[in-house]
């Protein structure tokens, strides 16, 4: 795996990450462990955050696939592959997004912010809501919904069943990218 690759992962699975756990330490009336219990058992929450994360991948994939999307698709898929990506190299970037950003996002802001306000930071910090380009603007609307899902599948289920979803979804659409079966000239 390409070291700039694990340099990112480890700063947003430990910048993100450790930001999360300071906002919720010393914000919050939470307690750590509680935050790490969650509502639902361990298996219900990887279950559900799972499922959850492939079907967005998956609403995603249709929406990057439509023709209107083409330039950007083509855009994304080159900026993506510009790596050498392994399975494993995948699989570690997924899971440092998926633990690192939902710490913060989920754990630390959401409780603070409120659920919707930050689906919509998330989504501006990634850069999917674009006034100079309504095409990647849509992308980040779907995003919007898909980080709404995600909070609230916090709020009901636990932190775990965040991370999980954001690290499947993320997964599945590197894999998918990365694997050849998306043509930048398809539509």
């Amino acid at each position: 795996m390409h070291q700039k690759m694990w340099i990112l992962g480890w700063i947003t699975l430990l910048g993100f990450g450790l930001a999360g756990l300071a906002l919720v330490y010393f914000f919050q009336e939470q307690q750590l462990a509680a935050l790490w219990a969650g509502n639902w058992s361990f298996s219900a929450q990887l279950l559900a955050g799972a499922m959850t994360g492939f079907l967005g991948a998956q609403l995603s994939r249709w929406l990057i696939l439509r023709p209107f999307f083409r330039q950007e698709r083509v855009r994304y898929h080159k900026l993506i592959n510009q790596w050498n990506w392994s399975a494993r190299g995948i699989v570690f970037i997924s899971f440092c997004a998926g633990l690192g950003e939902e710490m913060f996002f989920r754990a630390g802001l959401q409780p603070l912010l409120g659920l919707w306000p930050t689906a919509v930071v998330f989504v501006l910090i990634h850069g999917y809501l674009n006034p100079f380009n309504w095409r990647i603007s849509v992308y980040g609307l779907l995003m919007v919904g898909l980080i709404g899902i995600f909070g609230h599948l916090y709020e009901q289920a636990g932190i775990l069943s965040a991370i999980t979803a954001h690290a499947v979804f993320d997964a599945v659409l590197l894999f998918w990218i990365t694997s050849g079966r998306l043509r930048p000239g398809s539509n």
